[in-house]
């Protein structure tokens, strides 16, 4: 898994602002606004090469342009980005530090985050159902992964 989430990481896929404008929908004047204020970010690939955005840069112009649409300030949508981003960085680390395994039976998703800190012999599993959500205190021996 982690050769495929470093292959796509390697994957350099960018766009002029034009293009970026088409798909995003918001205007070349725009993001060139948000780009001064810091809240986006282009990438050039050579020194005085063209700017392009990337697919990361491209869904926060979507995401800005959205909270505007509906009525918010370019300074609420920036600190509303920047709270879901910290949310996104916190899950990483959980799943990235703690996922000791991942079971599949039939319609049962299990995710081991291994020994609970506070009470030895014992993991944490997350049980997911359809919907449901459950969190499961099980034996360290009886959990694969």
């Amino acid at each position: 898994m982690d050769s495929i989430v470093k292959k796509l990481k390697s994957i350099d896929i960018s766009m002029g602002i034009g293009e970026t404008s088409r798909i995003t929908g918001a205007t070349v004047t725009q993001i060139r606004y948000w780009e001064k204020k810091g809240f986006i970010h282009p990438i050039r690939h050579q020194t005085g090469g063209n700017k392009r955005y990337s697919l990361k840069t491209m869904t926060k112009i979507i995401i800005i342009k959205s909270f505007m649409d509906d009525g918010y300030t370019l300074a609420k949508a920036g600190e509303m980005i920047k709270a879901h981003y910290q949310d996104v960085d916190t899950f990483r680390t959980i799943v990235t530090q703690r996922l000791a395994g991942l079971t599949h039976d039939n319609d049962i998703t299990r995710l081991n985050l291994g020994p609970i800190d506070n009470d030895d012999g014992f993991n944490l599993v997350i049980e997911v159902r359809g919907k449901q959500v459950h969190l499961l205190k099980r034996p360290q021996s009886h959990e694969p992964g």
